[in-house]
C-alpha cells in the first residue's frame, strides 16, 4: 500500500502558534484513532481491515491517512499502545516493600487478566499484519520498555541489597520473553484457568528471579519484603 502523506499539514515552524494548535489537534486526533483501531480489534479480531477500522471510527478512509501515511504506519502507532496498556497494567505492582512472592505474583496476575479481557489485542501484536509489516525485531522494540522498566527495578533491589545489579536486561529479556509465549499458549488452547495459569509461572519467574539473585551474590527469601524497611527509607526521593 503507497504511502499518502498528511497534505493539511500548515507551512509553519515549531513555536509558531498556529502550528502549535495544529499539531496538538493532530496528535490529539492520532490517539482517538489508535484508540478506535484497538476497539475494532477487540470487535474483529487481530486480522481486521481498514474498513474495519474507518468504520469503527466513523470518519471516511481520506482521513485516516491525513493523519497515518499508511496501514503499516497506524499498525505501529497501535502495537506501541498495546505494549503501553501492558506498562499500565503491571508496573504499578512492581512494590520493592512487597514479599518477592507477591510482586511476582501480582505483576502476573495483572498482565494475565489484561489478556483474558482483551485476548485479541495480545493476537494482534503476534499476527501476520504486524510480523509481516515489521518482523520479529518491531515486538522486541515495542516491548523494550516494559523488560527496561523490570530490568531497573531488578538491578535496583540487588544493589539495594549490596549484591550485582549491573546488566539484568539479558535475563530479563529471557525471562519475560518465556512468560509471554506461556501466555499466548494459554490463550490459543486455555485448559487450565487464568488462576492457575498465574501460580504456575509465579513459581517459574520466582525460580528464575531467585536463581539470578543468588548468582549475584543474593538469597532472597520469597516471603520477605525485597527491600529491608531500613533500605527504603534510606533511598532517595528525587
Amino acid at each position: 500500500m503507497a504511502s499518502h502523506p498528511p497534505n493539511d499539514r500548515p507551512a509553519v515552524h515549531k513555536g509558531d502558534a498556529r502550528y502549535d494548535r495544529w499539531h496538538s489537534h493532530r496528535e490529539a486526533v492520532r490517539a482517538e484513532l489508535i484508540e478506535a483501531t484497538i476497539r475494532a480489534i477487540d470487535t474483529h479480531g487481530p486480522e481486521l481491515s481498514i474498513d474495519d477500522v474507518v468504520k469503527t471510527a466513523g470518519i471516511p478512509r481520506p482521513k485516516l491517512y491525513r493523519f497515518f501515511g499508511d496501514k503499516v504506519e497506524l499498525l505501529a502507532a497501535v502495537s506501541g499502545r498495546v505494549q503501553q496498556l501492558i506498562m499500565e497494567r503491571v508496573t504499578p505492582h512492581f512494590d520493592p516493600a512487597a514479599t518477592a512472592r507477591e510482586a511476582v505474583h501480582t505483576a502476573l496476575s495483572a498482565y494475565i487478566d489484561l489478556v483474558a479481557e482483551r485476548p485479541n489485542l495480545f493476537r494482534f501484536i503476534v499476527s501476520s499484519h504486524v510480523i509481516t509489516a515489521f518482523g520479529a525485531a518491531r515486538l522486541i522494540e515495542d516491548g523494550r520498555p516494559l523488560s527496561d522498566t523490570v530490568a531497573d527495578f531488578l538491578s535496583g533491589i540487588l544493589r539495594l541489597r549490596g549484591a550485582d545489579g549491573e546488566h539484568t536486561e539479558y535475563v530479563t529479556d529471557a525471562l519475560l520473553g518465556a512468560i509471554g509465549l506461556g501466555v499466548l499458549r494459554w490463550l490459543n488452547n486455555p485448559v487450565i484457568t487464568a488462576k492457575e495459569l498465574t501460580e504456575q509461572l509465579t513459581a517459574f519467574a520466582w525460580g528464575a528471579i531467585s536463581a539470578t539473585a543468588e548468582s549475584r551474590g543474593l538469597t532472597l527469601n520469597p516471603d520477605q519484603p525485597l527491600a529491608a524497611l531500613a533500605d527504603l527509607s534510606d533511598r532517595p526521593t528525587s
